[in-house]
């Protein structure tokens, strides 16, 4: 069984090389060197929550191109275990007793909505199972636009990382504690 990670103290992120930064900004986001980089770059943070309000505003500086690799990072809904972090894992849940069918109709939505729109669809599942989350999709790939999708998808892993940081920290309390004044 493998130990749960954990967050370094903000003030400790803030001093890490890019390599040892990546591995903690992989923990919030899927790996994204673009993202990556240009956080790394705007050190020093105060807080973990001022660190993604930084990553939010960069996100929505980016060129589409440029966001169409952040969201494609993150991986597919009822994508091979193998292939997801372990926190994605965790995220997804566990199978379901129809699971075949589950992941054979979410690799059908994945390809429909990648055709729509260009790229991966993206949501804060949240603790919900995969079935759940089909009228999602299915409505979101009816009723809008690239646009909608890329931004709606940018937000929802800006969300799904506050929430890791949340989760870590608590597991961590030191790793939230606000960074000293240097």
């Amino acid at each position: 069984m493998s130990a749960q990670p954990t967050l370094p103290t903000i003030c400790k992120t803030n001093h890490l090389s890019l390599e040892e930064f990546t591995s903690v900004i992989s923990l919030l986001f899927e790996p994204t060197a673009l993202l990556t980089q240009r956080l790394h770059d705007a050190c020093p943070y105060e807080s973990y929550d001022q660190l993604l309000d930084k990553a939010d505003e960069l996100i929505k500086e980016l060129s589409p191109l440029e966001q169409l690799e952040v969201v494609n990072a993150h991986p597919r809904i009822g994508e091979n275990a193998a292939k997801l972090s372990a926190l994605s894992k965790a995220e997804q849940g566990n199978a379901s007793d129809n699971e075949d069918a589950v992941l054979a109709k979410w690799a059908e939505l994945n390809r429909e909505y990648e055709e729509k729109y260009g790229f991966r669809f993206v949501i804060f599942v949240n603790g919900r199972s995969k079935e759940s989350l089909f009228p999602i999709v299915e409505d979101r790939i009816a009723n809008s636009t690239k646009s909608q999708e890329l931004a709606t998808g940018l937000s929802e892993m800006v969300d799904i990382a506050r929430d890791r940081a949340r989760k870590l920290q608590a597991a961590n309390p030191a790793s939230g504690a606000p960074s000293p004044k240097i």
